[in-house]
């Protein structure tokens, strides 16, 4: 069984994301928990850039986007609890920023989102990431995601 096309018939530019994105989708499904040493954050939800090229998603929380993301740009009934402000997004970032810029930490992979892992993450403190990122006021609890990533409670 053949998972991704010959290597000739695919772009230049869009194997090595392709090629990726088997590798998270590989993990998420063996659930292997991975390092990530985090060298940039977006926003209060992700991604968040990890040393070794993966993208990270906060599993389970829902941070303000800034207003040139894509689900801000819906108009469907399903995005109406989302918060697009871009003063609200770069406080969420600076607060997550404080949180794991330059910092190390472990992640479960629980699924995918937009060519990111979802995971749910530990600080190297032992705290979930998830909810040091609701009590630092950086993200609410999704409580759609939260269930379906089996998130438990917060201490």
């Amino acid at each position: 069984m053949t998972l991704l096309p010959p290597l000739t018939t695919r772009k230049a530019t869009g194997w090595r994301s392709d090629a990726m994105l088997f590798v998270i989708a590989l993990s998420a499904a063996t659930a292997s928990v991975f390092p990530c040493a985090v060298t940039r954050v977006h926003d209060g939800d992700g991604p968040l850039w990890c040393s070794n090229g993966i993208k990270v998603r906060i599993a389970g929380v829902q941070a303000p986007d800034f207003e040139s993301a894509e689900p801000c740009h819906r108009r469907d009934a399903s995005r109406t609890n989302y918060t697009c402000d871009d003063a609200a997004a770069d406080r969420s970032r600076r607060i997550v920023e404080r949180l794991v810029l330059h910092q190390t930490m472990n992640c479960q992979p629980v699924g995918t989102s937009y060519k990111r892992v979802v995971a749910r993450c530990t600080l190297m403190d032992g705290r979930s990431l998830s909810c040091a990122v609701i009590t630092a006021g950086a993200a609410v609890r999704w409580d759609r995601y939260w269930r379906r990533y089996r998130m438990g409670d917060c201490r």
